[in-house]
């Protein structure tokens, strides 16, 4: 995998950037946690510009859906991105992709992201998936602080069978899917914290200033570059069983230490509800226990490595 953007990937990011500055970002997150939903207006402007369809594009392919997954989260987007471009189209044709689909684990109990905004569920079922539509779940708004808008799902059609092995396949995804997402938002709270550190004068110094503080930082920063790269690696390669979950170990290593680090390192303000660090640290809580959390990942790490 080449280390430098292709320049077409480059162009769609430039261009993605744009429409997600305008379209995402604090003061939109704010206003969606209000009302309690998510973004449906940014996933059909995505969309219609084609940005949730790039895996399918030969030229592009999944890794470019990686990086926008990835600036999704980066920008605060209110929206399942990676569900969309990243699980969805390696399961379902394309001619059937729902816009707005979401993700749930029959292994894992406990409330599903974007369950009650979303038109369509992948079901995971072991080895196997299932798509089912709106009309055949019901679903139990779950009262949260982490982020995002969660729902507790009862299934009551049959679904449709999306093949042989397809929930292995939307699983591996999925965790390459939930790899950016952290990668993106652990560097939006990293980012900010960095900014409050060259503001905050302590001792005379910014705190910016003071290498101790500096080492943290940077350890943060490289934890966050390593699990960003193995989420663009995985996808590179088709999301084997190994670098899918070897990406996702990863980002849950990088999720904790972010979180541990941009709080202390924010003092007081950053545990405000005023501050919008808590716009993307509360999020990495949930990111971090998806799909079964470390202990699942950590499994299927040991699996794809020698085929337990």
């Amino acid at each position: 995998m080449e280390m430098t953007l292709s320049p077409t990937q480059q162009a769609v990011l430039d261009a993605c950037t744009t429409a997600l500055g305008r379209a995402a970002g604090p003061a939109r997150a704010r206003e969606l946690r209000s009302a309690g939903g998510a973004d449906d207006r940014l996933l059909t402007l995505l969309g219609e510009a084609g940005y949730l369809d790039v895996a399918l594009d030969e030229e592009s392919g999944p890794l470019t859906a990686v990086l926008i997954t990835e600036l999704a989260a980066r920008h605060l987007a209110l929206a399942p991105v990676g569900a969309r471009s990243l699980v969805a189209p390696a399961v379902i044709a394309a001619e059937q992709l729902p816009e707005f689909v979401t993700i749930m684990d029959l292994a894992f109990g406990g409330p599903v992201r974007y369950a009650a905004q979303s038109e369509a569920l992948i079901v995971l079922d072991g080895h196997d998936a299932r798509l089912f539509t709106a009309a055949e779940y019901t679903t139990t708004a779950v009262e949260t602080l982490f982020g995002y808008p969660l729902a507790r799902v009862e299934l009551q059609g049959g679904g449709v069978d999306l093949g042989a092995g397809s929930g292995d396949v939307a699983r591996r995804w999925w965790r390459v899917a939930i790899a950016a997402e952290i990668a993106g938002t652990a560097r939006a709270a990293l980012d900010l914290t960095i900014d409050h550190m060259q503001g905050r004068v302590q001792f005379g110094k910014p705190l910016s200033a003071l290498q101790a503080l500096q080492h943290r930082v940077i350890e943060t920063h490289v934890l966050i570059e390593g699990a960003m790269w193995m989420a663009r690696e995985a996808a590179y390669h088709g999301a084997p069983a190994e670098s899918s979950s070897s990406a996702a170990v990863a980002a849950v290593e990088a999720a904790g230490r972010t979180l541990f680090e941009v709080h202390q390192l924010s003092g007081s303000i950053g545990f405000t509800d005023e501050y919008d660090l808590t716009l993307s640290s509360l999020r990495l809580q949930t990111l971090r226990t998806e799909a079964g959390g470390m202990a699942a990942h950590s499994r299927a790490l040991v699996a794809g490595r020698w085929g337990a």
